[in-house]
């Protein structure tokens, strides 16, 4: 066994002495020597899983070749992360611990990619740190300084992690760590992930890391409520109109702690719109102007939203806002209109077919023409059709009642079960029922 461990310790110098670019090895021929047998031997002792002992060849070279290659602080890092596995002794545990970090210290200091490293050293840090509020500050200071030095360059794996220590900063120091800097840091790393998703990564992967950082942002008592946006964003907001990063903030936030019945929300989300025009914003908006009765603000917001819908779904969303508001403005043939395109865009819609179910529900006065009570009488035929296409028992119910009897349908001459156009704006065919 001596033997073998020798002979393949020979061959690592050996295969070393004519591998060596990338490496930069001492210029004095016995420094070189030297560092090519550590080198060798720390490889060596690491393919034996002698982690602990690899640490010793390792440290001659940060102390006598310190810019070799960042490969000796990888496994530098890869050895350390095996002994603190290992110990159990606290100080030493810590020790170890400002070693680990102290190898991507040494990468930045000698070699390139300083982003990639730091994007590596906050996540090492936060593993070992996350619980320890003594460490907050500089894990704090780490994040900063990884985001601002990566962008959307930024790992996955350190979104979420950023927020769930801002979330644990704010709970033990919340002077240290305001409820502002909490709310910042949650709007950074969503642009972040906005920003990925643009640029090709994994969309699903993407949606996990938002919905968990909005599940830490949400998990903080007093942060997400209307309470703090009135107090604490809408005076910023209001002091400076132009202010559209806190308006962006407002509106995110309102949607989130449900407070989009709120003033503030209109005021601080048409100003993003014109700045940022996006489908979400103009469907939230126009959904909130139906809301509050002012129908043609809220049908040109939905009209906007269908501009900017680029998915099925969303199409369907503007579509019906604009259905919504054309039946309440009581333009009912235009709001089946839209109803039909809608359908168009998301197939077999429940809400769809009971939007125009109501509109012929609620036609009986605008086109009765008192000649024929089973003729005037075919809107609750032709609503029952599509209350049955949605599904809808309870209206189908309330429409049959309004169906006409068997006496009056004998007495006009004609026969249960024959077709029969609904005049009108409705125009539709149906087959005559009794109620």
């Amino acid at each position: 066994m001596i033997k073998s461990t020798f002979c393949t310790f020979l061959v690592l110098i050996s295969t070393f002495s004519f591998a060596q670019n990338g490496w930069n090895w001492p210029d004095d021929p016995d420094m070189k020597t030297q560092a090519m047998e550590k080198q060798a031997y720390y490889k060596l002792l690491i393919a034996q899983s002698k982690y602990a002992e690899a640490m010793k060849p390792l440290n001659w070279l940060y102390k006598n070749n310190p810019d070799l290659n960042p490969s000796i602080y990888i496994q530098g890092v890869d050895c350390i992360e095996d002994m603190l596995k290992k110990n159990s002794d606290k100080e030493r545990k810590e020790r170890l611990q400002d070693s680990l970090l102290w190898m991507y210290d040494q990468r930045m200091e000698y070699f390139d990619n300083d982003a990639a490293t730091m994007d590596r050293k906050v996540y090492e840090a936060f593993k070992l740190y996350y619980k320890s509020p003594a460490k907050y500050p500089m894990l704090a200071n780490l994040y900063a300084q990884a985001y601002e030095m990566n962008g959307p360059e930024i790992s996955t794996f350190n979104l979420n992690t950023y927020m769930l220590l801002a979330k644990n900063y704010h709970q033990v120091d919340p002077v240290k760590m305001p409820a502002e800097k909490v709310l910042d840091i949650h709007t950074q790393i969503s642009e972040i992930i906005d920003q990925k998703r643009k640029n090709g990564e994994n969309a699903d992967k993407l949606d996990k890391e938002q919905a968990k950082t909005d599940a830490w942002l949400s998990s903080i008592p007093g942060i997400l409520t209307c309470e703090f946006i009135e107090d604490k964003l809408v005076p910023k907001f209001r002091s400076n109109p132009e202010d559209l990063e806190t308006a962006k903030k407002i509106f995110k936030y309102s949607v989130q702690a449900k407070c989009t019945d709120q003033p503030y929300f209109l005021e601080a989300s048409e100003p993003v719109f014109k700045e940022l025009p996006s489908y979400s914003l103009a469907n939230a908006i126009g959904s909130r102007y139906l809301a509050i009765g002012e129908i043609n603000k809220g049908l040109q917001y939905h009209e906007e939203a269908a501009k900017l819908a680029s998915t099925n779904e969303e199409k369907f969303e503007a579509l019906m806002g604009q259905a919504v508001a054309n039946s309440k403005l009581g333009n009912k043939s235009r709001s089946r209109t839209l109803a039909y395109e809608a359908l168009s865009a998301k197939p077999g819609s429940a809400e769809a077919y009971n939007l125009i179910g109501n509109l012929y529900f609620t036609s009986f006065d605008d086109c009765k023409g008192d000649k024929s009570k089973v003729m005037d009488r075919g809107v609750f035929l032709a609503a029952h059709k599509m209350y049955e296409k949605a599904g809808n028992q309870a209206q189908m119910a309330a429409s049959k009642e309004q169906f006409p009897s068997i006496e009056e349908i004998f007495n006009e001459g004609m026969e249960e079960g024959q077709t029969i156009t609904v005049g009108c704006w409705i125009n539709e065919s149906v087959k005559l029922q009794r109620r």
